[in-house]
């Protein structure tokens, strides 16, 4: 009876958590109907936090789990996933070109990759998973979040000649990267043509058969040898072994290419929950991007920034090639922001796909200039992205929708618990692993998601460029852990999802 009563309870909470998204939804669209474009970012959130809570999608467990216990589940699940989205991508920037963006290649991505992974691992969740697991009710996991949040913050806050993020750029990146380095642009041509255009089959063959699935079959094949391989053919030999008349002198039994394959494939199913839930994400982040750029079509805008300013982007371009209008549609709202909400170009953080940090370091700077602090002399908040408010910024409004989904989703499945640190320690790794994924995101120009899963997908060799980091930053963490803390980071004051 106590059980159904719990069960009972859960479901209610889920439907209150669906039913305030939905009013906060229609308040907006009849606020001013161009909101329906922040809606969707939302939504898409909220989506995403469905999925993730499902599948457990999170990068510091994927690495530290391969790392410590030799437990490949997520590991493989994400690649997969990549390679979906990047199938999906292929589309959806042959179809809107403006999408097709190509991250720099140097130095930094490396160095961001080694301090978000020695992060994400100390911390006990990337930026993604910190997030679904907020949703579930993990204290641990918000504190990481606000440290990654005002870590950036201040991080790109602080004006040259002091390091922050202005002088990182003027001495790691700006003269100092290979630009414009995209597979299809490579393979077919256009290099240093920002305009250059290529059909779906081009993209394919370029961005995500070589620089995905190629990529990714490589990674999957080292996780098989490396990690699984030897145990399945050992179980491989004593079933084969067990079989009557499985050798005809009584010797040893053999394995041979086919156990080979099933060894591989039980790898691959083995991630069933995990790979499910990352190829339906890439699948989402496809339709996100098409959804908003369809939106940026029928509200005429290139930017949500506009919106806000009220002053459309005379001379640009929407994504399918039309010229913006000169005059403020009636569906826009009426009340316009400035700076520093919106930046000097009236711009503000709106990437149209599937992103974490940027949008946490916008609520930082937007807290720190609400209590006096000086934020907007700087490359990032003043001139590229502003520092809108929390409810009317695009990418906020996705992290804080991917919150709901997950809380939605645990309630359903009587996951969702209240968890609070039960130490100093966990506190500290908390806020040392999000401020270590702050300042990593903010000199990889990106975070696991921003910096790797999308650029890898579309197509980026920048990405793996930043993998490479993010692994040797998880190991260098991992090795920390085992050595050092393991029983107290073992245990469910830091939430481990390691499964067995």
């Amino acid at each position: 009876m106590a059980d159904a009563i719990a069960s009972y309870r859960h479901k209610l909470y889920a439907i209150g958590v669906l039913g305030f998204v939905v009013i906060l939804s229609l308040l907006y669209y009849f606020s001013a109907p161009v909101y329906i474009y922040i809606i969707a970012y939302m939504w898409f959130g909220f989506i995403y936090g469905i999925l993730q809570q499902y599948g457990r999608f999170c990068f510091a467990s994927a690495f530290r789990d391969l790392i410590m216990v030799k437990v490949p589940r997520m590991f493989v699940g994400i690649i997969i996933g990549l390679i979906m989205l990047s199938i999906v991508n292929s589309y959806i920037v042959a179809v809107y070109p403006d999408k097709y963006i190509i991250e720099s290649i140097g130095f930094h991505g490396l160095l961001g990759g080694i301090i978000f992974g020695l992060g994400m691992v100390l911390a006990g969740g990337c930026a993604t998973g910190s997030l679904y697991k907020t949703g579930e009710g993990n204290m641990i996991s918000f504190t990481v979040l606000m440290a990654l949040a005002f870590s950036q913050a201040i991080f790109t806050a602080i004006p040259r000649p002091y390091p922050g993020f202005d002088w990182f750029q003027a001495h790691f990146i700006t003269g100092k990267t290979l630009n414009d380095i995209g597979l299809t642009k490579v393979l077919f041509g256009g290099v240093g043509n920002p305009n250059a255009k290529y059909s779906f089959i081009q993209h394919l063959l370029g961005d995500t058969l070589i620089n995905a699935v190629l990529v990714g079959l490589l990674l999957l094949i080292g996780v098989y040898v490396l990690v699984v391989r030897k145990p399945f053919l050992k179980r491989r030999a004593r079933q084969i072994a067990a079989t009557a008349g499985a050798t005809a002198d009584g010797g040893t039994a053999k394995t041979g290419f086919k156990d080979e394959l099933a060894g591989f494939w039980s790898m691959i199913s083995a991630s069933r929950r995990t790979s499910i839930a990352a190829i339906l994400i890439g699948i989402v982040a496809g339709a996100q991007i098409f959804t908003l750029a369809w939106l940026q079509n029928r509200y005429n805008f290139t930017n949500f920034g506009q919106v806000l300013a009220g002053k459309p982007a005379i001379g640009q371009k929407l994504p399918n090639g039309n010229p913006v209008s000169p005059a403020a549609p009636a569906s826009w709202p009426q009340t316009h922001a400035v700076p520093p909400q919106v930046s000097k170009n009236n711009t503000v953080f709106d990437p149209g796909y599937w992103y974490i940090t940027t949008q946490e370091a916008m609520f930082g700077g937007w807290v720190l200039h609400h209590i006096g602090f000086s934020v907007t002399n700087n490359t990032y908040f003043g001139l590229n992205n502003g520092i809108p408010s929390p409810w009317l910024s695009p990418a906020l409004l996705l992290s804080i929708g991917l919150i709901l989904g997950a809380s939605f989703k645990s309630l359903l499945a009587r996951e969702f618990k209240w968890k609070f640190p039960h130490s100093k320690s966990g506190f500290a790794y908390a806020i040392g692993g999000g401020t270590l994924m702050g300042l990593g995101a903010r000199i990889g120009l990106g975070c696991n998601i921003g910096a790797f899963y999308g650029p890898a997908a579309f197509g980026n060799p920048s990405a793996w460029v930043f993998f490479v980091g993010l692994f040797v930053g998880a190991a260098l963490s991992a090795k920390y852990i085992n050595y050092f803390a393991n029983r107290k980071m073992a245990s469910d004051d830091m939430d481990f999802d390691i499964k067995l």
